[in-house]
């Protein structure tokens, strides 16, 4: 059996492009359908707002410049991880060296595609401003490559939009060019030792001082690039409470809070907060992940948002979809490459015969890649790999359209509404179906490897580490599956106006999927998942009715896996429509014949092997009497037994 050493060798030697040894792996020929074949950007947002002049050689331009970023963001990738950001004696916190050189590139190629204007300098020399498809793109190549040094660079843009759409004329005036400029960046700080889901319990407090101005004290935890000196300066987006409110979630505050504050004479001086805190964690070692300390020493100012207290929420209920369905893609991103490292490998890495020729001496030995097993994770992986990025597409569409439609004189009002209640309806699904499904292709991609796949040698157990924090941030899968069900779909209320979008635009697609004969099975399949997935949500709204929200809730998480298996599908059969179209006009040697061939085999498996799991948690909410248990702690035995 040839040693590990020789197994990496026979890696390099196979991987003739040098492109092929980075660290981060990404299919441009996948990317490239994903756009123009499967969304078809070019028919649904060239010539119309925002895009009027852009085009596709234009974006693949562009698209072009972000792969080669994404390959210089991935060489700091593992150093990173191995000289994680900690706190020095004298309070400061250091992050990876490398870091530095990366964000002065960073921000002076990339940031100006993310600021509110979102413009970019086509073929043709047009400025333009990107479909938000290619930035789903370009945002998944960027954090599949570093996912780490994103964590400091990806808040800033969305603090810049909230301050434009939420505050008051002073704090634009004060906080948007240095934002803007990325002389300033901006981090999210909800969490504290004892709120973390629950919101009741954030003790953070705000005081007003003159005006708009309050002070805010207290504490905040596990804040992601909260502290470092990439930046001038970091505007805190603070969670808090004003002294005087109630205490519920409805009358939470939030407060903009510059690390350093800015006097009028121009002069930054210091705000008191400190870093009392770096963490030391499972994976995102190189994202300085911070225990803040606000009013130590002195009193910190902060805006109060808009000069708006208890509607934090309500202000902050965009920013926090974006940044849930930016969790979603990161975690697609990361499982993404996984999947490509585990077919580049199982492709190069020769071991045993087939099963039939194993009794057979001297019998071919084979590549790994034509092992059934082995066939069996890689589609398992690809399958799930594509219908997420689909699901992240229908969201990036969804969204294109808002925006579209909100630039146009003549802009339909009523689609407008439909797009808005989709985009809102997907998101709890793509934060939490995506999470927790990278974490699974990570780990099939793991044993695909074999020994291989557990050494540090390739990122792959780094991956395993860096996406299980992405189920937890953003508020939990759990918190996800409770807004999906309770919020977003209202229990399944019959008068539900999101549920019939839904339900609307999923049988459109399966009735022009009819038309595709070869199909036909893989089609049913999907329309009878629907079917369960409906029935299930009705499950739950008579069983709460019945029983109560509280025992019913344990079922709340398999509603949401059904949901993304059913998007999934949806989208995986979509690409095999697109598939077997474009195949009738191919010749069966045209260079694309084995991508869609492949194409419409990965939907296949995908409906006959992982969608059935729809059917299967119908039947378990069927079995409500059954399947419900419910435990007194001392049941679990643990603490009875007064174990020490």
């Amino acid at each position: 059996m040839p040693s590990l050493n020789a197994a990496m060798a026979q890696i390099a030697a196979n991987s003739g492009d040098p492109a092929d040894r980075s660290v981060y792996l990404t299919d441009a020929r996948e990317l490239s359908f994903f756009l123009w074949e499967l969304f078809r950007v070019q028919d649904h947002f060239f010539g119309k707002p925002p895009s009027e002049q852009l085009t596709r050689a234009g974006v693949d331009a562009v698209l072009k410049d972000a792969r080669a970023h994404a390959t210089r963001l991935a060489e700091s990738y593992q150093t990173s991880d191995r000289t994680p950001a900690h706190l020095r004696p004298d309070g400061s916190v250091a992050i990876p060296e490398a870091y530095y050189e990366l964000w002065e590139e960073h921000k002076r190629d990339w940031f100006k595609l993310r600021k509110s204007q979102d413009t970019v300098l086509g073929a043709e020399g047009q400025s333009e401003r990107l479909p938000h498809l290619v930035h789903q793109v370009i945002a998944e190549m960027f954090t599949g490559a570093n996912p780490c040094f994103m964590t400091y660079a990806g808040f800033t843009p969305h603090a810049s939009s909230l301050v434009s759409l939420r505050g008051t004329p002073k704090q634009k005036q004060v906080l948007l060019p240095p934002l803007e400029s990325v002389e300033w960046d901006a981090c999210f700080c909800a969490t504290e030792a004892d709120a973390g889901t629950d919101l009741v319990a954030v003790s953070m407090a705000g005081e007003r001082l003159d005006g708009e101005i309050c002070s805010v004290t207290g504490h905040k935890r596990f804040i992601t690039a909260g502290m470092h000196d990439l930046t001038r300066n970091t505007v805190y987006i603070v969670l808090g409470r004003m002294r005087d409110a109630k205490t519920n979630s409805l009358s939470l505050s939030c407060f903009l809070v510059p690390r350093l504050w800015p006097e009028d004479d121009g002069r930054l001086v210091p705000n008191h907060v400190v870093c009392a805190r770096v963490e030391s964690k499972m994976g995102l070692n190189g994202c300085a992940n911070t225990h803040l300390e606000f009013g130590k020493g002195g009193t910190t100012r902060g805006f109060l948002l808009g000069n708006q207290p208890n509607v934090a929420l309500l202000q902050l209920s965009s920013l926090m979809r974006k940044a849930r369905i930016g969790t979603g893609n990161t975690a697609l991103a990361m499982a993404s490459s996984a999947y490509l490292h585990s077919v580049r490998y199982a492709r190069s890495r020769i071991q045993g015969a087939q099963l039939d020729q194993a009794p057979v001496p001297n019998a071919r030995r084979v590549p790994i890649i034509e092992h059934a097993d082995v066939q069996r994770m890689l589609l398992e992986m690809r399958a799930k790999v594509e219908g997420c990025r689909a699901l992240v597409g229908r969201i990036s569409f969804h969204a294109g359209k808002v925006q579209q439609d909100s630039l146009t004189m003549t802009g339909d009002n009523v689609r407008r509404g439909k797009d808005s209640l989709l985009l809102a309806l997907y998101g709890p699904v793509a934060k939490a179906y995506i999470s927790d499904e990278a974490w699974q292709i990570v780990t099939q991609a793991i044993q695909v490897h074999g020994a291989i796949g557990y050494l540090k040698d390739l990122p792959l157990e780094q991956y395993a580490r860096d996406i299980k924090i992405l189920s937890i941030w953003e508020g939990t899968n759990y918190i996800q599956a409770q807004d999906l069900v309770l919020s977003k779909l209202a229990l399944g209320q019959p008068d539900s106006h999101v549920l019939r979008h839904f339900q609307d635009e999923l049988r459109d697609f399966l009735v022009r999927a009819d038309a595709f004969p070869e199909l036909a099975e893989d089609t049913a399949a999907l329309r009878a998942a629907v079917d369960d997935l409906l029935a299930m949500l009705e499950g739950v709204r008579a069983l709460t009715e019945e029983s109560g929200v509280v025992p019913v809730s344990q079922h709340f998480t398999r509603f949401l896996e059904s949901f993304g298996d059913v998007m999934a599908g949806w989208g995986l059969l979509e690409a095999a429509t697109v598939s077997v179209a474009a195949l009738r006009a191919l010749a069966a040697d045209h260079p694309d014949h084995s991508f869609y061939t492949g194409k419409i085999k990965t939907a296949q498996y995908f409906i006959e092997n992982i969608l059935p799991r729809v059917h299967t948690k119908r039947l378990m909410l069927e079995r409500f009497s059954r399947s419900y248990v419910k435990m007194n702690a001392d049941e679990f035995g643990f603490a009875a037994q007064g174990a020490a």
